[in-house]
């Protein structure tokens, strides 16, 4: 799995519902941010799917052929308006041992894409890259 940096900010625009962590794991939040997001990603030309629950949080697939796409978003445990969000791709065995793997272009732009969409909400503040 290839994984993009970590983007982390804080932000009260995304409500928790209660019981949303009842499909990851216990106190990880963030379908609205993800919902959020997918929207957003949608208007920019990138086709992302619907939300599905992941026990490290809420992911957004992303449809970029041939790769597998996925934009992860979490809630931190440290306050529940502190959120972190990252791109990875799954898969390319095949196409990493013929060495025709092209999925890090395709994340890299999945990436800069979400880091916008981030960058353009009015509510989100103190926006970081941390390595992955």
């Amino acid at each position: 799995m290839k994984q993009s940096p970590l983007l982390e900010f804080e932000s009260s625009a995304f409500a928790v519902v209660a019981g949303e962590d009842d499909a990851t794991n216990a106190g990880l939040f963030g379908k609205a941010l993800a919902e959020w997001l997918a929207g957003e990603l949608r208007v920019a030309g990138i086709a992302a799917g619907g939300v599905i629950a992941e026990d490290f949080g809420w992911c957004v697939p992303v449809s970029v052929p041939p790769h597998r796409l996925h934009v992860a978003c979490a809630s931190s445990e440290d306050a529940p308006d502190q959120w972190r969000v990252f791109a990875f791709a799954e898969g390319g065995l095949v196409a990493r041992l013929l060495g025709r793997d092209t999925s890090a272009e395709s994340l890299g732009a999945l990436f800069i894409a979400v880091r916008r969409c981030l960058e353009s909400h009015p509510e989100v503040r103190g926006l970081h890259e941390e390595p992955a």
